[in-house]
């Protein structure tokens, strides 16, 4: 079952215990533990225990909202300005 938790240092240092880093972008990384058990971070929020679907959601979540912070990414909704 999913959960998410907190860490204290927003410095990415190594995987969470028994993960492997998959990638690494800016704040975000993916790693994986065993078959179709993965993690996400993202600054101090992590996501583990997902499956291969929750890790692609929410990988992709947070990617786009970093590269919007950046401001390489517009995520203005229709009709904004």
């Amino acid at each position: 079952m999913a959960h998410q938790y907190f860490t204290h240092s927003m410095t990415y240092a190594k995987p969470e215990p028994r993960h492997r880093l998959c990638m690494q972008d800016g704040m975000v990384t993916l790693q994986q533990r065993g078959r179709d058990n993965f993690a996400v971070r993202y600054g101090k929020q992590v996501d583990a225990a997902l499956s291969y679907s929750q890790a692609c959601s929410k990988l992709g979540q947070a990617l786009m909202h970093q590269l919007a912070c950046d401001d390489r990414l517009d995520n203005r909704i229709r009709g904004e300005r």
